[in-house]
């Protein structure tokens, strides 16, 4: 195993897995890192290493302790840590790196969506008292309950760690969602607003269309912005930057 080319992959995501199953087809060794934040996850072909590094430091340890030949970032958007870490632990190895970025987002024609650049502009943005379908994950759901003229339906893959307020609802849910799953559950919330994050893919877009076929009102955090990464959109395309087998 130890022979042949030695893949990183910063994983979490379904991208992260499917890069993972391509690269081990094709003859790489791949080690994915998870954070380890969610329990039970789905789990990519090949090695597994669980939770943090502790510091860049630590990561470049690991790098050079498992021999280590590239980096393939295919983490969530918005993990703007793990992605800066891992962009500076490669710089500090001397190793290929790219970012498996998917595209995010866009409204349709004729279509507005309400732009956000962060989470707390979104607490003070959403309307006077809305029935709001929160779907931005658990970590950041604290942050909306000083908000108590909402109606707050919040869906997450695992619980928040806070105690709901009387206006809130919670549903686990993980993706895929169907477009008629998505209506069935906005309508029967009579949900108005419904609150994301730009992290794109198809996994969780049918919430998009059920929102446009009910009229609900679209709000959208943008994804944060890392300039100097190398940037691919498609699985296959991380091969190029790769080394050769």
């Amino acid at each position: 195993m130890r022979g042949k080319k030695r893949i990183m992959i910063i994983g979490g995501t379904g991208e992260a897995r499917r890069l993972a199953a391509m690269l081990v087809q094709y003859g790489y060794s791949v080690v994915t890192s998870l954070a380890g934040v969610t329990t039970d996850p789905a789990l990519p072909t090949g090695e597994v290493r669980f939770g943090g590094f502790g510091s860049i430091d630590g990561m470049v340890e690991f790098i050079q302790g498992e021999g280590i030949m590239a980096i393939a970032d295919a983490s969530h958007p918005f993990a703007v840590n793990i992605t800066k870490q891992s962009f500076e632990a490669a710089k500090r190895c001397n190793l290929p790196y790219v970012r498996l970025d998917r595209r995010p987002w866009k409204p349709l024609a004729g279509e507005q969506w309400q732009m956000l650049e962060n989470v707390e502009v979104a607490v003070k943005a959403l309307p006077q008292n809305a029935r709001v379908l929160l779907t931005i994950g658990r970590k950041d759901l604290p942050k909306f309950a000083v908000r108590d003229d909402l109606s707050v339906l919040a869906r997450s893959i695992e619980p928040p760690d806070m105690e709901l307020p009387p206006n809130w609802k919670f549903i686990e849910g993980r993706p895929p969602f169907s477009i008629e799953s998505e209506m069935e559950l906005m309508d029967g919330h009579k949900i108005d607003c419904l609150l994301s994050k730009n992290s794109g893919g198809k996994a969780v877009a049918a919430k998009l269309q059920a929102a446009r076929e009910l009229g609900v009102r679209i709000f959208m955090i943008e994804r944060p912005v890392i300039e100097g990464i190398r940037k691919v959109r498609k699985v296959d395309q991380v091969l190029q930057f790769l080394p050769k087998l």
